[in-house]
């Protein structure tokens, strides 16, 4: 069933992924430095934190749409939890800024979604392949 829809999901998704995650990057980029911090350089955080969120969470899915709907699944779903990890690493207390976190946390669960749409149609499409095989022999 979810073999079914998963081309659309993958487009309407990754849209929402990509859309999430430029909006939480830019409100991060147009902030000021996060305060407080004794160690780490504030600047350098936030535009580790802006780099790393345009390529995990904008570039990497927004490359997935590329190859075919059902081909390279495993990697679509790496990519895909990557994203989600990007994303999630948004949400620290260091370096959230207003208006961020719901476009963060709606990028994390798109992203978690389509990993999990992934592996289960990954999984059926193994699932046909074998019994193709079995009903061949």
């Amino acid at each position: 069933m979810v073999t079914h829809f998963y081309p659309v999901l993958l487009r309407v998704i990754t849209c929402v992924v990509a859309v999430c995650s430029a909006v939480s990057a830019t409100l991060l980029g147009a902030a000021p430095p996060p305060d407080g911090l004794s160690i780490l350089d504030p600047s350098d955080l936030r535009t580790t934190a802006v780099v790393l969120t345009m390529g995990l969470g904008v570039v990497a899915p927004v490359a997935m749409l590329i190859p075919g709907s059902l081909k390279c699944l495993l990697l679509k779903a790496a990519v895909f939890a990557a994203s989600g990890c990007g994303n999630a690493m948004m949400l620290s207390p260091l370096v959230v800024v207003s208006f961020q976190e719901a476009s963060t946390a709606l990028a994390v669960v798109c992203s978690v979604a389509l990993t999990l749409a992934s592996i289960v149609t990954f999984m059926e499409s193994v699932e046909r392949r074998n019994a193709r095989r079995r009903s061949s022999t």
